[in-house]
């Protein structure tokens, strides 16, 4: 890959499926329901799969910075692809969560959605939802697997193009009865991840920098102490539009600008984040490196080899020496 090749894959906005897995001819292939495709009779308990309600699922986005989630609404005659992409994202051992939601199990539920839409499937990233595919399903057994485990593999590679790459925790009903191998050894990232996936993201930037002074050449901890650091910052602004109509009627209001930056780069758009606090160090005074110090955590964010951070690291050396 060519350098102005890697420029735009890097600086793209938002995320793109192109390359992965294609889960409509996945579902194409179906032409008839599989015969005596009876339910497996015992409930399955799993480690990284939660059932939940739509009223909770906003809870969960902020996690979705730090790992990928599968978000599946559906009806229980889909009831053995929920059971197989539940699977499939169990053998993952916590690279992304599923989230399900049974609308019939629920009247309220059913009546929030169009039923003819079921299953449908999206991959939730850094809080954004990206829809997979909608129902309705007409698989046989082998196709089912085969569209789970494809769902998964197009989330990951998603999420990979994003950057989270983080470790879900085990939360669901197979946790208790989660049996460890003795050469297995605890993540020294669990407890920072835990916090995320609470929400607890001052915790858990706290925890990632403890991870980091403890090992100086791993610059993930670093990384991952700045992005839960800036989920922080951005959960407390109480009113997003409000905030960006301050920082272009106040361009030398730095807090404005720190707010909107932190909004952009939130949002995946970290060269306009970047970018405008360089401005803001070109025209304004940054007496207490206020700005400097955020464009730095920014640089942080982004892989070594990526030409954003070797170009905002030139600019500011030059505006500052």
């Amino acid at each position: 890959m060519n350098e102005s090749e890697e420029n735009r894959r890097n600086e793209q906005i938002g995320i793109s499926l192109a390359g992965a897995v294609d889960l409509s001819a996945l579902k194409a292939k179906a032409s008839k329901k599989a015969e005596g495709g009876e339910g497996k009779g015992k409930k399955e308990d799993f480690s990284y799969v939660l059932d939940v309600s739509f009223a909770s699922v906003e809870s969960y986005a902020p996690a979705s910075a730090t790992y990928p989630i599968l978000l599946l609404i559906y009806a229980s005659d889909s009831q053995e692809f929920a059971d197989d992409l539940a699977r499939s994202v169990e053998k993952e051992n916590g690279k992304l969560q599923l989230l399900r939601i049974d609308v019939s199990k629920d009247t309220n539920e059913a009546a929030a959605v169009d039923l003819s839409t079921l299953p449908a499937l999206f991959a939730m990233i850094k809080g954004k939802l990206l829809p997979l595919f909608e129902g309705p399903l007409n698989l046989d057994p082998s196709q089912s697997l085969e569209l789970a485990q494809g769902s998964v593999e197009a989330a990951l590679e998603a999420a990979a193009e994003e950057g989270v790459n983080g470790t879900a925790p085990m939360m669901g009903k197979g946790k208790k009865e989660e049996v460890k191998e003795p050469s297995e050894e605890k993540s020294i990232y669990s407890e920072a991840e835990k916090l995320s996936s609470l929400g607890e993201f001052d915790q858990a930037a706290k925890a990632y920098e403890k991870i980091a002074e403890e090992n100086p050449d791993d610059p993930k901890a670093v990384s991952l102490a700045k992005r839960a650091a800036l989920i922080a910052r951005v959960k407390k602004i109480a009113d997003a539009a409000l905030a960006r109509k301050k920082a272009a009627e106040g361009p030398s209001d730095l807090s404005s600008q720190l707010e909107v930056a932190d909004l952009d780069a939130y949002d995946g758009h970290i060269q306009d984040g970047i970018d405008r606090l360089l401005d803001y160090i070109a025209n304004y005074k940054d007496e207490e490196g206020k700005a400097k110090d955020r464009v730095l955590s920014f640089i942080a964010m982004l892989p070594s080899s990526d030409p954003r951070a070797k170009r905002a690291r030139m600019r500011l050396a030059n505006l500052l020496y």
